[in-house]
């Protein structure tokens, strides 16, 4: 594989025959580009045989879980970073159509100790990306990206033998009653549950009917053009039309979902945001009397409400 570029311009024959990876698309935390003009296929190809290398550089077993959000693309990107997997010699278990969540628990539940996750999350239409992870349950963090972009910039990918493909069917279910059989509602749940039309809606008003809820589903056909807002349960356009919902519905609340499913906006009975700060604190509450003395690690957006909290 030739070296990858940022310098590429679509439509040319560079485009077809040389990977473009722009070096800005390696952030802290994972990886994110606009596709064609960011980076093209042969660049996700480049990443996947990348990342492959740089598993066996640190002595993982190559073993990858790989699944993909719903975008009009994220299925030919997760096959040019399955191609590139292989390459390097990494043993592929696609999962399909997934949530960010629902990859992680496939690592757990399929023993591989691997994640690649094509999911651009909330951001809109155009852009694609991959969030990574070599050691469960820990996900790649800065120095792990960093040494990730010096092999696919610097083309030290390196290409071995052994890379085998199979399909996961029906784990899709296997989530959702993994999911479900954890938590039994103890009273009645009316709940709005907001999709944006985006990945989630495939999965999280399942999972609620089957922990108990009536559920109200509020923008859950799938349809990648995302036709009246970007599934992002922190913008304002989100948040406005769950509020009119529950109002409208008398519902005791409304769940918003990102466009992988790792974020989750709360509005309350009255139409008003619960901010994600005291969310987690009713979580640490509940956890912290199942596990007394528990340390909590907290978003640092989040407000001085967990040391006040007694």
């Amino acid at each position: 594989m030739q070296t990858p570029r940022a310098d590429i311009k679509p439509n040319t024959l560079e485009y077809e025959t040389i990977p473009l990876v722009k070096p800005t698309g390696f952030r802290e935390y994972d990886a994110r580009w606009v596709l064609e003009t960011e980076i093209n296929l042969l660049g996700i190809q480049a990443l996947g045989l990348g990342l492959a290398t740089y598993v066996h550089e640190i002595g993982t077993a190559p073993k990858i879980v790989v699944g993909h959000d719903f975008r009009s693309y994220s299925i030919a990107v997760k096959q040019a970073l399955i191609l590139g997997l292989l390459q390097g010699g990494m043993e592929v278990l696609d999962i399909g159509l997934a949530l960010s969540p629902m990859a992680y628990f496939a690592q757990i539940a399929l023993d591989a100790p691997c994640v690649a996750m094509v999911t651009a999350s909330h951001n809109e239409n155009g852009w694609t990306g991959v969030k990574m992870g070599a050691r469960p349950p820990i996900t790649f963090g800065p120095e792990e990206i960093g040494r990730l972009k010096e092999i696919v910039l610097g083309n030290l990918g390196v290409e071995r033998s052994g890379g085998k493909l199979t399909v996961i069917d029906g784990f899709r279910q296997t989530y959702l009653e993994e999911v479900a059989s954890k938590v039994q509602l103890k009273r009645p749940l009316k709940v709005v549950c907001a999709c944006g039309n985006g990945t989630a809606g495939a999965f999280a008003p399942e999972a609620l009917r089957l922990m108990g809820a009536e559920v109200i589903a509020m923008d859950c056909d799938l349809d990648w053009t995302f036709p009246k807002y970007n599934p992002n349960p922190e913008d304002h356009a989100m948040l406005t039309q769950m509020a009119a919902r529950v109002k409208e519905t008398g519902a005791d609340l409304a769940l918003g979902f990102d466009g992988d499913g790792d974020r989750c906006g709360v509005v309350d009975d009255t139409g008003e945001e619960i901010f994600a700060d005291k969310i987690g604190l009713l979580l640490a509450r509940d956890l912290s009397a199942i596990y007394p003395g528990s340390t909590f690690v907290v978003d640092v957006k989040s407000t001085g409400l967990y040391k006040t909290d007694a």
